[in-house]
């Protein structure tokens, strides 16, 4: 199986000395004597009134002080630098509605006048799934929290969420045992899989390593596997309409194979890429699925849909649908049950009302000029089964 990369980092905090000639980065006042200032910047290192800024210890992680920050940007602490040397003290900024930006960073003193310097970014979300179906969730982690920070997720079924924790680099620990190692940039929303033995369920649909036409599903049960069209006028570059489905296969450097299509579209054209589950009016029970992930390079916007196996008119058929804006440069994708598109007058219908009975894999894509997909994954199943 593929590894895949978690996303990049970029850590959100910036240490820096004070300055002699302005206030807002001069040493404690006569007020705070021997006791700690932390000055607060924004992204474009302006000082940042009406933060919330607290100093903890590093061994249990408790609270020491809170305060807020004042018009310069500077909050003050009675606590001393004594107390905190040898890297003893973590300190936490928060600012904006909703914790909408945050720091969370080792303090570090300026020697002198000790005056630490945060910065405030965007604060970023964290979704664990776990693939686990309903008879594996009682077998799931009591918590989940960032080492070395106050951060627990609040766990939602099989999964976990982080709604609002600074950037950085971070290992997932329950106990203390490490689970996953994220990195969180500025305003992301990251969503990545916690694989537990046992627990977690995945089912690879297609790889196309094989370099053939089927998918998996076709290593147990019998389907015509996949095709592609361009439709109302797109055409195809690559593979031609002449050639069969193994055209599209190609070698990736570090990659293995992968599907490659490349193409000239319109505003009203679309090139679908499409597989059967199954043999005619056959279908599948897809109802455990928890989430489809996919590894795709593009520069294109395209919608993915599991359809349902009976035709209600024309070649058209009930479908829940997902849309995807791709990227140039291999990255994850995850859709998930539940915030699939609604649309009666396109027959897009909610998950639950059609899961059962899926016949279809289908892509729309419906801009660009090219579309690469690595690995199409199946999480909350080990399998299919008619």
């Amino acid at each position: 199986m593929k590894k895949f990369l978690l996303l990049s980092v970029v850590l959100g905090s910036f240490f820096m000395g004070c300055t002699e000639n302005n206030p807002s980065f001069s040493g404690a006042t006569s007020e705070t004597t021997n006791g700690i200032a932390v000055v607060v910047v924004d992204a474009a290192r302006k000082p940042l009134a009406q933060a919330r800024v607290t100093l903890y210890a590093k061994s249990d992680m408790s609270a020491l002080e809170t305060s807020v920050s004042d018009s310069f940007g500077k909050a003050n602490f009675e606590s001393t630098a004594d107390a905190c040397a040898g890297e003893n003290c973590f300190i936490e900024g928060i600012a904006g509605a909703d914790s909408s930006l945050m720091s969370w960073s080792p303090l570090e003193l300026d020697e002198d006048s000790a005056t630490s310097k945060i910065s405030l970014l965007p604060s970023s979300s964290l979704m664990l799934r776990t693939g686990a179906d309903d008879s594996g969730r009682e077998n799931l982690f009591a918590n989940l929290q960032l080492q070395l920070t106050p951060y627990f997720a609040n766990r939602s079924g099989n999964e976990y969420v982080f709604a609002h924790v600074p950037a950085g680099l971070f290992n997932v620990v329950a106990g203390d045992s490490t689970v996953a190692e994220v990195s969180l940039e500025p305003g992301a929303v990251a969503d990545t899989l916690v694989r537990m033995s046992g627990v977690t369920r995945e089912f690879v649909f297609d790889d196309f390593e094989d370099g053939d036409s089927l998918n998996n599903i076709a290593k147990k049960y019998t389907n015509y596997g996949w095709y592609y069209i361009a439709k109302n006028g797109a055409k195809l570059l690559k593979p031609d309409s002449t050639k069969g489905f193994a055209a599209a296969i190609e070698k990736e450097s570090g990659r293995g194979k992968v599907l490659s299509v490349q193409y000239v579209s319109g505003d009203s054209d679309y090139v679908l890429l499409g597989t059967h589950l199954g043999l005619d009016t056959g279908y599948y029970d897809l109802s455990r699925l928890t989430a489809i992930r996919l590894t795709v390079s593009g520069d294109c916007n395209f919608d993915v849909a599991l359809e349902h196996y009976q035709e209600v008119g024309d070649n058209n058929f009930r479908k829940s649908l997902w849309n995807v804006d791709a990227a140039e440069g291999w990255h994850e994708v995850v859709l998930r049950p539940g915030k699939e598109k609604l649309d009666e007058n396109s027959y897009q219908v909610a998950w639950n009302e059609i899961s059962k009975e899926i016949g279809f894999f289908s892509i729309f894509i419906k801009s660009g000029s090219f579309l690469k997909i690595d690995q199409i994954v199946f999480e909350g199943i080990d399998g299919v089964s008619p």
